[in-house]
């Protein structure tokens, strides 16, 4: 089998300077992972290595997307890095997939994150656009969709919130790519999932590549501190004039009459969101009293963002990617390097990634991943127990953040969040000033609770 390297890990860890040290040192070629980055154009916003930091290695799906484009779905990445890979080897160069949107490597390391295999023949390759264009109702309502989606997979329709439109489309275009419903073939996945896991003694799944993984992962207070000064440097560098590019662009998308999903593509960059009440106010009134606090509040929002998609990143990993991993019996590729201490970076990750590529490619013995380091033992073995506890299913909707959480550990964790309790307070103070005062109370009563859903 052909040798592939895929680094994934959270923002912030020095993902982009690894695969540029094991490029130049094994005459690889990159693959963007990351779904902001394969928009052109903003590279603050979107943290894209600079040509003089890819040090003339080539960069692929870096930049590749117009700023009004859907984002790829996980099919459209696979189709094209799988060919991009097959290209680099041909070249009998070093494919290198990195990246933080770990739904894009799953898909692209285990089948069982797509619907694959199910796709008639006259679906196989279409676009996302090509799909919209032949089922219109993807680019209808949520509302819309979502009664769509309750005539033709009515148990996934009862998963979703009905403002949750991003999940209601994916289960609509499953069942448009493929014919069948989503919620079957989940069904079927959970199935040999199990087989799997009651046969410890059945061999690993069989890859089309060599796999070297590495997790490019530091402790939580210092990213966080790290991922702090990255914001200011962001700020300092152009963050805002980029952000107001994006939201002028916005502003004629919308002025123009069109319906710009506000779930998906560019305008999901941490930023956009945090700036705007800032960039309405500095061009409804540029001599607002208050313009220093709502920038100043749009840069702390922007820091609170990144530190809380950083975490989420690791969850994805350790409940996703780790689990995929154990169930195809595979764990053992997966090297976890420390990048905590900024000053032992070269040391603890470049070295150490190096050293294990220079076996890996010469078809040496690996050590143990839980060998590496006394925080990757730590670490590997604690997200390995997290991975494998179960999950308590529920169906509720928080009414207030408009979010679905299907486990009660889930559901927990957001109701005890500091974002739960900032929409809660934003509530309280618009029903105090909007409604009588008998109407407040029954409204908080409600969205206190949230609400539940029974699922078939």
């Amino acid at each position: 089998m052909e040798p592939l390297v895929v680094i994934f890990g959270s923002t912030g860890t020095g993902k982009s300077d690894l695969a540029v040290e094991l490029a130049t040192q094994f005459n690889g070629e990159i693959i963007n992972a990351d779904a902001m980055q394969m928009y052109k154009g903003l590279p603050i916003i979107t943290n894209k290595i600079t040509v003089d930091e890819q040090r003339g290695v080539p960069h692929h799906l870096l930049g590749n997307i117009e700023l009004d484009a859907d984002p790829w779905s996980v099919m459209e990445f696979r189709r094209e890095a799988t060919r991009i890979i097959s290209e680099i080897h041909a070249r009998g160069k070093l494919p290198i997939v990195v990246g933080g949107s770990a739904y894009y490597i799953d898909g692209l390391l285990f089948d069982n994150r797509l619907v694959k295999g199910e796709t008639p023949p006259e679906a196989d390759g279409q676009t996302r656009e090509e799909l919209v264009a032949k089922h219109p109702i993807l680019a209808g309502s949520a509302e819309a969709m979502l009664e769509k989606l309750r005539e033709v997979d009515p148990i996934m329709a009862d998963r979703w919130h009905p403002n949750d439109v991003r999940k209601i489309r994916n289960s609509l275009e499953i069942f448009f790519t493929t014919g069948r419903r989503a919620s079957d073939i989940y069904a079927e996945q959970r199935i040999q999932k199990q087989s799997r896991w009651a046969s410890p003694d059945s061999e690993p799944v069989q890859k089309p590549w060599k796999l070297l993984l590495f997790w490019l992962y530091a402790r939580r207070d210092a990213l966080n501190d790290r991922l702090d000064k990255r914001v200011d440097k962001m700020v300092a560098n152009g963050l805002l004039d980029e952000t107001a590019e994006l939201y002028d662009r916005y502003l004629t998308r919308v002025a123009s009459g069109e319906i710009v999903d506000r779930t998906r593509g560019i305008v999901q960059s941490i930023g956009f969101w945090q700036f705007e009440p800032y960039l309405h106010a500095l061009r409804q009134t540029p001599q607002r009293p208050d313009l220093a606090m709502l920038k100043q509040t749009g840069i702390e929002d922007t820091k609170t963002g990144t530190r809380r998609y950083a975490k989420y990143q690791v969850r994805w990993i350790t409940m996703k990617t780790m689990t995929s991993l154990q169930e195809e019996k595979i764990l053992n590729k997966l090297y976890l390097l420390d990048g905590t201490n900024v000053k032992t970076w070269h040391s603890e990750v470049a070295a150490k990634g190096v050293e294990l590529t220079r076996k890996f490619l010469a078809g040496e013995q690996l050590p143990q991943p839980v060998d590496m380091s006394e925080t990757a033992r730590d670490v590997l073995a604690l997200k390995v127990a997290e991975s494998n506890r179960s999950a308590t299913p529920c169906n509720k909707a928080c009414d207030v953040c408009k979010k679905t959480f299907l486990t009660e550990e889930s559901w927990q964790i957001h109701m005890s969040s500091k974002k739960h309790a900032k929409e809660l307070r934003a509530l309280k103070k618009t029903a105090l000033t909007v409604f009588t005062p008998k109407e407040p109370q029954r409204l908080l009563t409600k969205s206190t609770t949230g609400s539940s859903r029974k699922t078939p």
